[in-house]
């Protein structure tokens, strides 16, 4: 995986004390991080670093005069944004077919800062068009808020999982951004689409806490997923391994995934005895996400091509609203 966490902090490392060293190993760079610096403190200069998703290149300059709160700044986010299942239906005549289903098209920052340009010159405007929006999903909100936030100085990161306050009595399948707050020291979650700042952690289900209870039978996976789309075990192993991936470094789009899902989307649902004991190490490890259990998350992630996100779903243009079919990388 690109950018990993193991890079950014050799290369933290380099720019504190003004030195680089060609053919430094992995092992060398893990020993220096810990006699050197807390390892806190390098896990959030971590989290400050643009993502090959996050970064927006030559777009940068449309940062400088952006609201500077929270609330105004997910305000501004939403307005270039036009959601394609909660508010496409209203204003779908508005747009031609082909836009409906955009977010296979802006996989990045850079790409979305360049079509909203492309539609309105002025960059992020809060009186943005309808028609000059993008048709893009929770996961593009929360990742242009993390790539500001980023921008900012301030440690920012993707969640995958499930959310509570989005459908009554479901687990809806969502995205969110984890900002860090440095006055009480401490993440908290931040949902841009729909102007939620620091609310309470009850109602996200992160992915790892959601496959630890289906495990232990303490909840209906048919409960979570999108209903009339996909729903069960599926969706909350898809979430456990692109929220790991996000961790790491890399927030893939909602079209990417892992070969372990063509296992757990099949009609048995049957996962093989590996693939539960590497979720149940990966969920353990993310109940505490330190420098120490990234690195091992980083080891499992790059030895176990089932769980890296090397697989994607193609879109079609049909008549339907949004169709997919699946194709390797």
């Amino acid at each position: 995986m690109k950018n990993t966490v193991l890079f950014i902090l050799m290369i933290s490392i380099y720019m504190e004390f003004g030195f680089a060293q060609n053919g430094t190993l992995k092992s060398e760079v893990l020993l220096l991080h810990k006699a050197e610096e807390p390892a806190d403190t390098s896990l959030l200069n971590f989290y400050r670093q643009y993502s090959p998703y996050t970064d927006p290149g030559e777009y940068e300059y449309l940062y400088k005069n952006l609201p500077g709160s929270l609330p105004e700044l997910c305000n501004l986010i939403r307005s270039q944004f036009i959601h394609p299942y909660a508010q496409l239906p209203k204003y779908r005549e508005q747009f031609p077919r082909e836009r409906w289903n955009e977010y296979f098209k802006y996989p990045t920052v850079e790409s979305i800062l360049e079509a909203l340009l492309s539609y309105d010159s002025r960059g992020m405007v809060e009186d943005r068009e309808i028609t000059d929006r993008l048709v893009l999903t929770c996961r593009e909100n929360s990742l242009l808020l993390a790539s500001i936030l980023k921008y900012r100085g301030i440690p920012a990161r993707i969640r995958y999982g499930h959310a509570t306050y989005l459908i009554p009595n479901f687990h809806a399948s969502h995205v969110v951004c984890e900002v860090w707050n440095e006055k009480n020291k401490r993440w908290m979650l931040v949902d841009p689409n729909l102007v939620m700042v620091d609310f309470s952690r009850d109602k996200f289900d992160f992915s790892n806490d959601a496959w630890i209870q289906m495990q232990n039978g303490e909840i209906d996976p048919n409960l979570f997923g999108i209903p009339g789309r996909y729903t069960g075990s599926g969706s909350i192993v898809a979430k456990v391994c692109a929220d790991l991936a996000s961790l790491l470094g890399t927030e893939y789009t909602i079209l990417q995934y892992a070969p372990i899902l063509d296992y757990a989307f099949k009609e048995d649902k049957q996962l093989k005895a590996e693939h539960i004991e590497t979720l149940n190490r990966i969920s353990e490890l993310m109940k505490s996400i330190d420098a120490d259990n990234i690195s091992k998350l980083q080891d499992i992630y790059d030895n176990t091509p089932e769980i890296q996100i090397t697989k994607s779903f193609e879109s079609v243009s049909t008549n339907s609203d949004n169709n997919t079919r699946a194709k390797d990388n």
